[in-house]
């Protein structure tokens, strides 16, 4: 089964960004932060950490109502908030890319 075009009179590279956009933003998750690994001492005498290997803790940094606040991040989120920010820096390049085509078309004044 052959599917529908979706935009059939636009150049091929656009049509592929927009398509791309389309599939990303139909997987589930996507988030505009960063990661950052803490490390630090828990202050325990015989642990680990207090010879020198100290534990390491995830932070997601995001905006929440102008302010970066810090989200603690469980190693069994790791991998799927890693793909969720992925997904928004792949939507976030596409966009650019496709603003950029649109601004050349506005300059060359064509439909």
């Amino acid at each position: 089964m052959k599917l529908p075009k979706f935009f059939p009179n636009r150049p091929a590279a656009e049509r592929q960004k927009l398509s791309r956009i389309r599939h990303l933003l139909s997987e589930p998750g996507i988030l505009h932060g960063s990661l950052q690994a803490n490390r630090r001492r828990c202050g325990k005498p015989t642990c680990r950490c207090a010879s020198g290997e100290l534990h390491v803790a995830l932070q997601l940094r995001v905006m929440e109502n102008g302010k970066q606040v810090s989200i603690h991040v469980p190693a069994a989120w790791e991998e799927r908030v890693r793909k969720w920010l992925d997904r928004d820096r792949e939507v976030r390049e596409l966009l650019l890319e496709l603003s950029a085509f649109y601004a050349a078309r506005l300059r060359e004044r064509k439909e």
